[in-house]
Parts: structure tokens; sequence; C-alpha cells
């Protein structure tokens, strides 16, 4: 019960559910034209892990860190909201938009690892009294997640994101940012070291 009624105050939900807006009518534009899947679905990917960044923001960061409950149980919780996007992100791969010939295990490890370093860098920051991370982490992270196709574009290589089947060694290199991630997740929801 207290969990719900600190989420609803506590999230800036208005960020949060806008990018996941953003995330279907990308999949709605995706469903309509298929052909351009290979820059969409990227686009897609960094909307959905956008809505993550904006988990942490915490305007009273101050007055919060001191009560009772403590930091260890906020961060917890917020880190909790992350879900919300990793369920939207498993739902479009689910459901395939433009029947593309999507691997599903892949897809869902490439969300995973995006969601997962942006919630953990959203945690470290607010561990480290930033109060409202979101907007620079947001910014940054589609930045990350985009460029690759404007740099494969303009260079003539392989994409991160291919539609079709994935090599091993882009999937080692998705498995890894996920391991980042999952540290980065569990090193901001630690509780602090006592002398």
């Amino acid at each position: 019960m207290l969990v719900g009624w600190y989420l609803r105050r506590a999230i800036p939900w208005m960020a949060l559910l806008g990018c996941l807006v953003g995330s279907l009518l990308l999949t709605v534009a995706l469903d309509r034209w298929p052909s351009t899947a290979g820059v969409l679905l990227p686009v897609l990917v960094a909307c959905c892990t956008a809505s993550a960044a904006f988990t942490f923001d915490e305007v009273s960061l101050a007055v919060v860190e001191v009560t009772p409950r403590g930091a260890l149980w906020r961060r917890t919780t917020r880190l909790g909201v992350a879900l919300l996007p990793l369920t939207a992100w498993t739902v479009v791969v689910a459901l395939r938009p433009g029947d593309l010939p999507l691997s599903r295990g892949p897809w869902l490890l490439i969300g995973l690892a995006c969601l997962a370093v942006t919630a953990g860098l959203a945690g470290l920051a607010s561990r480290h009294s930033v109060a409202t991370p979101g907007g620079s982490i947001a910014t940054g992270v589609v930045l990350a997640v985009i460029s690759p196709v404007v740099v494969a574009g303009f260079l003539g290589w392989d994409s991160l994101y291919p539609v079709g089947e994935f090599p091993r060694d882009m999937l080692a290199f998705w498995l890894v940012v996920a391991a980042g991630g999952a540290l980065a997740c569990v090193a901001a929801v630690r509780p602090a070291f006592r002398s």
C-alpha cells in the first residue's frame, strides 16, 4: 500500500509514460512500414530505454534521503518501476509488428541490456545525490542506441541490430552489455558500507 502511494507521487509519470507513448507510435509506424525496421527498431529500443531513465528522478532528494525508510527501500522500489518499460518492450517483441522475422531471444536481450544499463546509471546518479538524472541519461542513452545505426549506414558496416539472424559476436556483445547493466543495478541499490 505504501509502495503504491510513494510511486504515484514520486515518479515523474508524464516523462516516463511520454516515452512509452512514443514507443507505441513507433510500433504502429513499424507495423505500417516494415521495410524501415533497420532504423525504427533501434529507435523503438531507445524510446523504451529512455523511459527507464526517469525512474530515479526525485526533485526533493535531500528531504527523501533522510526519511526513516531509507535510501535502499527508495532505490529498490524505483528500480521495480523499470519493469514497466521492460514489459512494454517484451510486448512489442512478442507482437512482432509488421510480421518481421525478429529473433525474439536476441531482441529481448537487447531491450533488457539497454534498460538495465539505463536504470543502473540513473540509480547510481541518484545514489550520488543527483536529484533528476532522467533527462540527461535519457538523452545520452538515445544517442548511444541510435548512433551505431547512423555510423553503420555511413560507413557500410553491419548493424548491431540485424532484423534477421544475429551473429554470435553480436550476441556476445549484448550479453556483456546486459551483464554491465545488471552490475550497475546491483551497485545502485546495494546498502552503503559502514565504517
